[in-house]
Formats: C-alpha cells, sequence, structure tokens
C-alpha cells in the first residue's frame, strides 16, 4: 500500500512542476493507493489558497478538486481517521528538532497504522518518515 500525502495531491490536481514524473510513477505502481479523510480536508484547504493567492481561478480550483474526488472514488483506498491517530500524532510531534507539523505527524501516523509506504514531496515529512521508520515510497 502507497499513502499518498497532500503535497503530492496537490502538485498532480493542480499541474505543479514534477506532476508528470508522479503520474508515471504511480501507473506503474503495483501496490494500492491510499489516502485518509484528512487529506480530502488539506486538500480543499490548498485549492483555497491557490485561489486565494492566483495560483488559479474559481473554475481552477473546481475543476482540480472535483478531478481530485473522481480519482479518489475510482482509484484509491480512503481511510477513515482512527481515534488512536491522533494520539499517535501526538507523540510523534515530540522531537522538536525534527519540526513536524501536526497535519503531517497525522499523515505519519496514520500511513504507519496501515503499514504503508509514505509518498510525499514535502522533504521535512520524508525526514521524519525515515526517523520513525515509516517507509517511504520511490
Amino acid at each position: 500500500m502507497i499513502y499518498l500525502d497532500t503535497s503530492v495531491l496537490g502538485a498532480l490536481f493542480f499541474r505543479e512542476p514534477g506532476a508528470v514524473e508522479l503520474v508515471s510513477r504511480l501507473e506503474t505502481a503495483n501496490d494500492v493507493l491510499a489516502v485518509s479523510a484528512w487529506t480530502l480536508t488539506e486538500m480543499a484547504s490548498v485549492a483555497s489558497i491557490k485561489e486565494r493567492t492566483g495560483q488559479t481561478t474559481a473554475s481552477g480550483r473546481a475543476a482540480a478538486l472535483a478531478a481530485f474526488h473522481r480519482f479518489v472514488a475510482e482509484s484509491m483506498t480512503l481511510t477513515e481517521i482512527d481515534p488512536a491517530d491522533f494520539r499517535t500524532a501526538a507523540v510523534l510531534l515530540d522531537a522538536p528538532s525534527l519540526t513536524l507539523r501536526a497535519g503531517d505527524a497525522l499523515h505519519l501516523a496514520i500511513a504507519r497504522r496501515l503499514r504503508a509506504g509514505l509518498l510525499t514531496l514535502d522533504r521535512r515529512q520524508a525526514n521524519a518518515a525515515q526517523h520513525y521508520g515509516v517507509p517511504l515510497y520511490a
């Protein structure tokens, strides 16, 4: 199983640099692709920020979110957040030198529970994943 964090999905659905390469990697993956309910919230936030900052239009935001939701429904496993994931994320935040953000700690906790490899474009999150033994999908 490959757990995709929001940095990857934002790049894919808002056509950021490297998106074509990501699509190629995911098309050849022989694993189940997964996201969590938290990812739905974060993608809505990414879309809003991109519109507010002029990186996309209202119609571009709506189209990207619609494509994302279709992709999740048709091609991914959507996992709910377990209450224990919040407690695990809090423990993962106990290493201040990693400078991990709360949302990223929640992604790590979920990937860890699922025993999934993590695909992220966020270097800070990748470093924390390695620190905590969460495998990175390369």
